[in-house]
């Protein structure tokens, strides 16, 4: 398995959108009508999804966080000018609130039919919508620094994108219920540590000449280390209907990959990991994060990872828009509100909104 070396630090982002009926707020299968109708602008950034209600907007390697965001921004606002005209919105949440799987049909694609016929009632459970962000790193040493320091973090991430407590129309009491979906496929979840690139070719080829995977994108784990592309790709984030917020996700992550050079990766233990995971999935910034030294608040823990990268000086090198990632990182993502307005008595019809970006 051959390594590319990337850019370091270029970002690029795949948002999955989800698309709703403007009056019954049901996901509608529309996504050949936004292909039908894009511009070639919004073509060349547009790509099908496992779903017929759904469409995924990719941007290419960009150098910041910000210019690919504008992308996404871009391309979100013109499906929702489509969606004025055919009469549904591009709602940006991890799970749809109260859909039924057994009214969903996927796109119509031989892969997707394959998967479907390995997965069954697993994969026709997969209402769900997240955001991944590639990070380009330069050498084979930096991804598998960036891939260990990232799992250990993992939680972090959970818990700046959370939008997913609502699913099949029940509140599930937690803040990202999408990835206790994701993760019952066999190659998704948290993943092991990995230390070169030879130890990873190793495993994937074990599946590989098993004839359970193709290509790497048939591993879907929380965190994947590409080498093909010279990139370290977070799979663990929400949708999020806030395009400051995603810049300042995408920032964090670059921030982490940039801190991570050079640091010594220690070996920490897998069911460590999974319990920080859970921890963030149920409590979201309140959830606990348990390390060598103790244990403590994930969000004292966020705050005291950014000082950490100020003090190194990567904001300045990485050009991040401090004044939005110190805004973003204070707040709270979407599934508060949609929790709090829940909990007013608000129905999950009206809850569907929270996922409209402006």
């Amino acid at each position: 398995m051959r390594f590319k070396p990337s850019k370091p630090y270029t970002v690029g982002l795949e948002l999955e959108v989800q698309l709703v009926d403007s009056f019954t707020f049901e996901l509608t299968e529309k996504a050949y009508t936004v292909f039908e109708k894009a511009s070639e602008r919004l073509s060349a950034v547009l790509h099908k999804e496992f779903l017929q209600s759904m469409v995924e907007i990719v941007s290419p390697p960009c150098s910041s966080s910000e210019e690919a965001v504008d992308i996404l921004r871009e391309a979100y606002g013109e499906v929702r000018r489509i969606g004025e005209e055919e009469g549904f919105y591009p709602i940006l949440l991890g799970t749809h609130p109260f859909a039924n799987p057994c009214e969903i049909r996927i796109t119509r694609d031989r892969r997707y039919e394959r998967l479907l016929e390995e997965f069954q009632i697993v994969l026709r459970n997969f209402l769900i919508f997240g955001l991944h962000i590639h990070v380009g790193v330069e050498t084979e040493k930096q991804l598998w620094e960036a891939y260990n320091v990232t799992l250990k973090y993992l939680p972090l991430f959970v818990a700046l994108s959370s939008s997913s407590p609502f699913y099949k129309g029940k509140f599930t009491g937690l803040h990202s219920y999408r990835l206790k979906v994701f993760e019952q496929l066999p190659r998704a979840g948290v993943p092991e540590q990995f230390f070169s690139t030879d130890e990873f070719e190793v495993m994937f080829n074990v599946l590989k000449n098993s004839g359970f995977v193709d290509s790497i994108k048939d591993i879907w784990w929380d965190v994947r280390p590409r080498p093909d592309f010279g990139t370290i790709e977070l799979r663990v984030c929400d949708a999020i209907p806030d395009f400051n917020r995603i810049e300042a996700v995408a920032d964090f992550f670059r921030l982490l990959v940039a801190w991570s050079s050079g640091k010594r990766v220690e070996r920490f233990y897998h069911q460590v990991v999974k319990q920080n995971r859970w921890n963030a999935v149920r409590h979201g910034l309140e959830g606990m994060f348990i390390d060598s030294d103790g244990v403590e608040n994930i969000n004292s823990r966020i705050h005291w990872l950014v000082e950490e990268f100020d003090r190194e000086g990567l904001l300045d090198r990485l050009g991040i828009r401090a004044d939005n990632l110190y805004n973003i990182l204070s707040g709270y993502p979407v599934s508060y509100r949609m929790i709090k307005a829940y909990e007013k008595g608000e129905s999950l019809r009206k809850i569907v909104r929270f996922g409209l970006a402006e």
